[in-house]
């Protein structure tokens, strides 16, 4: 994973457009991997069988994918990855049904309906940053033990799993990526370039 933070979905959002007796329902939500869409997609067409189509995008870490789901082409998936794109959100996705009205909106009136379903959908999503980790393999000296809770204390979102060995402690450290850099250069300060500290391969 990059050292770039990365936005996604906390929770469902959800929104919907009616135009001339048609209603579009958009859901958006965390989509992590693709069995967590598929899954996702089957509940949506199970809960909303007597729609006349199901279209959805989604956009996974630089992949994305769409479909319009018999609608004319480029008038559902595209104006909702389009949506998605803008939205600064990634592992992304959304699903919307048409429910249709007996009035054709034509393609513009598509391309609206499924986008601004969407668009509202993605305005009440909530989102969290995750904050990409890191592990380094991490040496010290019995006489340096006492570097650990200043290492705790300074970085908090440090995690330490290891054991003692005859010549001291040894074990890996977890934390977030951005602040590695920083971490590893407080570690030879503090112990003279005593202690070691490596990523791990």
């Amino acid at each position: 994973m990059s050292d770039s933070h990365l936005w996604v979905p906390k929770a469902d959002g959800l929104g919907e457009h009616e135009d001339r007796g048609s209603r579009f329902l958009s859901v958006v939500f965390h989509m992590p991997d693709d069995e967590t869409f598929q899954n996702r997609l089957l509940q949506v067409k199970n809960e909303h069988s007597k729609a006349r189509h199901w279209c959805w995008a989604w956009r996974m870490r630089g992949a994305y994918r769409f479909f319009d789901d018999g609608e004319p082409g480029g008038t559902a998936g595209r104006p909702m990855l389009q949506v998605l794109d803008g939205s600064g959100l990634d592992e992304v996705a959304a699903i919307c049904v048409r429910y249709f009205g007996g009035v054709k909106l034509g393609t513009g009136g598509l391309a609206r309906a499924y986008g601004g379903a969407t668009a509202r959908a993605i305005d009440v999503t909530p989102r969290f940053e995750v904050v990409p980790q890191v592990v380094l393999a991490m040496t010290l000296p019995f006489d340096l033990l006492g570097l650990r809770d200043e290492l705790t204390a300074k970085f908090t979102s440090m995690q330490l799993a290891g054991d003692y060995t005859d010549a001291g402690w040894q074990g890996e450290v977890t934390l977030a990526a951005p602040e590695a850099g920083a971490f590893q250069r407080f570690l030879c300060d503090r112990s003279s370039n005593r202690a070691r500290c490596e990523p791990l391969s």
